[in-house]
């Protein structure tokens, strides 16, 4: 017993030495991965009592990317369709550009081109495996998952790993939203009654815009209409018209209960739901039949990130999960394929958010939750 007890504790203190030692970016063990965080928690900035002028301040002052002409066209495609589906934050949007001294449509554009970027390695590589698995290692991915009837949704960002070390995850409060901000605009976020989070999908799943595309609108206006919206139909009813420049989706759940996946295409933006709730990966379910018409499964997870993978088995545990509240949800985003730890690339968890649209909080860590923690925000 004496020598078993020993064992353990020598252990232990081996293991806690390698996690000492251990920082993001190093090469880690695939079941039981161990590194200090990089970020514990996330940042919080409150903007609570009408104090959009200054939010738009704070806003402008963020980090944008720098777009490229073709998508400053589609953006300006965008900006009568922002305002249409999101009025109030196509205001703070255009307050920014004249505190910036810009057309705000520069700034609809730079938050788009992010998108853009991982498309287009997509289109590079046609039928090329090779080329099409390195630019599966280049998307931000991500899982979303909805439980049906608990008005939990939630996410894990999986990105390349210096987009962790260059920026810390800040989430902004206001009288009727907690969100992301990112690039100057709302990501992931709540309101009052609905929770949204996001996955790419891109050209293996439809076309993308161009500058010919009328009905565009871009994807931080559509967290936008999401969350300032009182139920996931109603949101669904704003964006049924509009589709985003690459194909995204977003999975959504909403305070009575409802949940479901918009999927906004050049083809069309559908809303699909589960019966015990909906997981989400990089594809539609029309990509991965054709993806699969002529490879197993295990060799398309080889290729494409695990996208079948993870999206299976966030269904599985949606379907299963007996524990369907936010610790429930925090469990499934740490699971294996669902959570991506440096093991054979780049390509990782960077932070990971659950919104509870019933009791009004959102959770939101600043690193892969299995090396940190999450910081609680509610609206009261």
């Amino acid at each position: 017993m004496k020598k078993t007890i020993l064992a353990l504790t020598t252990m232990a203190l081996l293991s806690s030495a390698a996690m000492a030692q251990s920082v993001p970016g190093d090469k880690l063990d695939y079941y039981n991965p161990q590194r200090a965080a990089h970020q514990l928690g996330a940042n919080v900035v409150d903007y609570s009592g009408d104090k959009q002028p200054q939010l738009a301040g704070y806003l402008a002052t963020l980090h944008r990317l720098t777009p490229e002409p073709i998508v400053i066209e589609i953006a300006q495609n965008a900006v009568n369709n922002n305002r249409a589906i999101a009025p109030k934050y196509a205001e703070l949007m255009e307050q920014q550009a004249q505190i910036k001294g810009v057309p705000v449509h520069e700034l609809y554009a730079a938050i788009a081109q992010a998108d853009w970027n991982i498309n287009k390695p997509f289109i590079a590589a046609d039928d090329d495996l090779a080329l099409l698995q390195s630019a599966a290692e280049s998307m931000n991915g991500c899982t979303t998952l909805a439980f049906a009837d608990s008005g939990i949704v939630g996410q894990n960002n999986d990105m390349n790993i210096d987009n962790l070390m260059a920026a810390e995850t800040t989430v902004i409060k206001t009288d009727d939203r907690i969100f992301i901000a990112t690039d100057g605009g709302h990501f992931q976020g709540m309101g009052k009654h609905v929770g949204a989070v996001l996955n790419f999908m891109g050209e293996p799943s439809a076309p993308s815009a161009t500058a010919d595309t009328p009905n565009v609108v871009t994807p931080d206006a559509v967290f936008a209409a999401i969350t300032s919206s009182k139920s996931v139909e109603e949101a669904y009813s704003k964006l049924k018209g509009y589709t985003t420049p690459v194909a995204i989706n977003f999975t959504v759940a909403d305070d009575s209960g409802d949940h479901g996946a918009i999927e906004m295409t050049t083809q069309g933006t559908r809303l699909v739901r589960g019966e015990s709730g909906i997981g989400h990966a990089n594809h539609t379910r029309e990509m991965r039949t054709a993806f699969l018409a002529d490879k197993t499964l295990l060799e398309a997870n080889q290729v494409f990130a695990d996208t079948f993978a993870r999206e299976d088995s966030a269904n599985n545990f949606i379907n299963f999960a007996k524990e369907r509240d936010v610790a429930g949800m925090q469990y499934i985003l740490e699971q294996k394929p669902i959570n991506i730890t440096k093991y054979d690339s780049d390509f990782v968890t960077v932070e990971s958010m659950v919104f509870d649209t019933k009791a009004g909080c959102a959770y939101v860590s600043g690193d892969n939750p299995k090396f940190g923690q999450y910081t609680q925000v509610c609206f009261e």
